[in-house]
């Protein structure tokens, strides 16, 4: 695990400042504080900062050929590097480490551009072709590491995170006031934006070749083409059975080939399905000698420390307990304002930092459940896509009249799960296209609360909540589906899990030196998942129906049968009361008013409304919260 940066002229010109690699590639030391390294030409530099994990000795980058025309620096893991270098021996290639980094290499000699297609891991890669005068960048395809650039005229930079991108005289820092409104909606940035104008995001699963003066970005893999189709027969019980078996299997060979590591390791344990499956599944290799980690919150209805005190008690785990109070969060919240370029809305990214430099204290690398419940169905929001089904063939005047005056009605929650909340925007946004109803459920602001809470001057000529939409059109495209929970369940793979999940873990670990894995995301699983009828993911209103059902006999049926939470924060509460001052401070009608982003009679309202307990304005409030202090470290420097 690393980070990475480079700088080059497209027309092999002499690149200008090509001595900022040095101050780019320093801001990324949290991610690789272990050696550093760089490789310079006249019109082009690469460098890394690197975490050691495997091939402690010679591993270290950058890597090149036997001859020395290529040259590769990468961040993250490759799972088969071991029967890749087999194969490449076989063909007569010679290695001169141990390290998966040189697999790269020799398989680019050996397939060109295409090599990207035969490597199973989490990647951010640059590599140089000094032959073909060739750069290819290319990211993995859930999008686990992040790889941003900037492009003008024959000159791109590129980088893991945006802070070292402003280590390069001329990159501005002008918002894109799209992605703002984009941000206050999902509560992250859709791909191929980022929160500057001028910077873009390589999207997951895509490949980006400069040569001859051109670039050209494209996808490498492509997860509509792995989708079942529309049309096809029902799956009989016997067919179930053999789908069960099958990813029983595929379960236990992705969880294993992310233990290949020359450092300690340890999983991220919420007592759930997802991280209790890792513990088992690590647990037959090293049974007694699993280390685990969980973060426990006074508050009893999101507090799951009981849940893996459990699993780790019947797995016989080294189990690490990390106690979280508001003051903890409150702390972690403004060390991460210095870690994240980018402001993430998920409370979650807070325990994960905490649990994070917790864990590190312990192992290096951390493997966690990530991907799960968007590839078998785990969110509340599936079941809404059935009911919707059901809802919307009632008569007009029953949805309009008696059902709909319900929401009125519904009672107001600060639990983990806010039913209230989520009936309410149910029923108010039903009739919508499938796949905007689902986005406007998980959101963070309602369109109709989006148009109040963003300046017209600042929020450019249309109003924010007719943009909002946009990148449904990206990821949408070409895809068939056979149904409307296949759909969704698409949806949040290619948006909520690329651009908000992987986003906030890769964050959150890095910025402790924590090298975070996610077996559910080996890209042969996600192609069988994909695969399988949406029927057997929800069935009869249970999320992950398949998935239960297959791993039944490995862990105990309390832990399998429970109701999800997710890596819940209780911030409702919180807001009213410790937290209150932070955001008087942040969000204040002066401050508002001098910054001129913001409506600041809305925001007043829904503070308002928050503390006296009339409503849940947890979600708004707390991507406010964020945005306003990512804005006071980045947006103003």
């Amino acid at each position: 695990m690393c980070g990475i940066c480079g700088i080059i002229n497209l027309t092999l010109e002499p690149v200008a400042h090509r001595e900022r690699i040095d101050r780019m590639s320093a801001r990324l030391e949290h991610r690789g504080p272990d050696s550093h390294g760089k490789f310079e030409a006249p019109h082009l530099a690469l460098a890394i900062r690197r975490l050691s994990i495997i091939d402690l000795q010679t591993g270290d980058q950058p890597l090149s050929s036997e001859t020395g025309d290529v040259t590769l620096v990468f961040n993250g893991e490759i799972y088969n590097y071991q029967e890749l270098r087999q194969e490449l021996v076989r063909r007569g290639h010679r290695f001169k480490t141990k390290s998966d980094g040189e697999v790269i290499v020799h398989l680019y000699e050996d397939q060109g551009p295409d090599f990207v297609q035969a490597l199973n891991g989490m990647f951010a890669i640059a590599l140089w072709d000094d032959r073909a005068k060739r750069l290819v960048l290319a990211r993995d395809r859930a999008g686990e590491k992040p790889l941003y650039y900037w492009h003008r005229d024959h000159t791109l930079v590129f980088a893991s995170e945006i802070k070292a991108l402003f280590e390069y005289p001329g990159i501005g820092r002008s918002l894109d006031t799209d992605a703002v409104a984009q941000y206050f909606f999902y509560g992250y940035f859709p791909a191929p934006r980022s929160i500057y104008a001028e910077i873009k995001k390589l999207p997951a699963a895509h490949r980006l070749v400069a040569e001859r003066g051109q670039i050209t970005i494209e996808p490498f893999w492509r997860l509509r083409d792995h989708l079942r189709p529309p049309g096809r027969p029902r799956v009989n019980r016997s067919e179930e059975q053999g789908l069960q078996a099958e990813l029983r299997e595929r379960l236990r060979q992705a969880a294993l080939s992310r233990l290949v590591s020359d450092v300690p390791l340890g999983v991220f344990l919420s007592g759930g399905i997802d991280s209790s499956l890792i513990v088992a599944t690590m647990s037959e290799l090293t049974p007694g000698n699993v280390n685990t980690f969980s973060v426990a919150f006074q508050e009893k209805t999101f507090n799951e420390e009981p849940h893996a005190d459990l699993i780790a008690r019947h797995f016989l785990t080294r189990h690490h307990v990390l106690k979280v109070d508001a003051q903890a969060l409150r702390e972690a919240l403004l060390s991460l304002a210095c870690h994240l370029d980018e402001p993430i809305g998920d409370p979650a990214v807070v325990p994960t930092f905490l649990l994070s430099r917790f864990a590190r204290t312990h192992i290096k690398v951390a493997l966690s459940g990530e991907g799960s419940d968007e590839l078998f169905g785990g969110y509340p929001t599936y079941l809404g896509a059935q009911l919707a089904e059901y809802y919307l063939r009632l008569p007009r005047f029953l949805r309009r009249g008696v059902l709909g005056r319900l929401a009125r009605f519904l009672p107001v929650s600060s639990g983990a799960v806010p039913m209230g909340l989520f009936l309410r925007r149910f029923l108010a946004e039903i009739e919508r296209d499938p796949a905007e109803r689902h986005l406007v459920w998980f959101g963070m602001f309602s369109p109709a609360e989006l148009d109040q809470l963003l300046l017209p001057a600042r929020s450019g000529a249309a109003p924010p909540a007719t943009r909002i939409f946009s990148p449904l059109a990206r990821v949408l495209e070409g895809a068939r589906f056979e149904g409307t929970l296949a759909e969704v369940l698409y949806l949040d793979f290619r948006t909520y899990l690329e651009d908000n999940l992987l986003v906030k873990i890769d964050r959150a670990s890095m910025a402790c030196s924590l090298e975070l894995r996610a077996p559910f995301l080996d890209h042969r699983l996600v192609e069988f998942a994909a695969a399988l009828p949406a029927a057997l993911k929800v069935r009869h209103f249970q999320l992950k129906h398949i998935l239960k059902k297959t791993v039944e006999e490995w862990l105990p049926r309390k832990t399998v049968y429970r109701q999800k939470r997710g890596f819940s924060v209780p911030i409702a509460q919180w807001m009213r009361q410790d937290l209150r001052p932070l955001l008087e401070e942040n969000l204040g009608e002066e401050r508002l008013k001098r910054q001129g982003l913001f409506n600041a009679s809305f925001v007043r309202r829904l503070l308002n409304e928050h503390w006296s307990g009339q409503a849940d304005h947890r979600k708004g409030l707390w991507t406010l919260l964020c945005f306003q202090l990512w804005y006071d470290r980045w947006a103003k420097c």
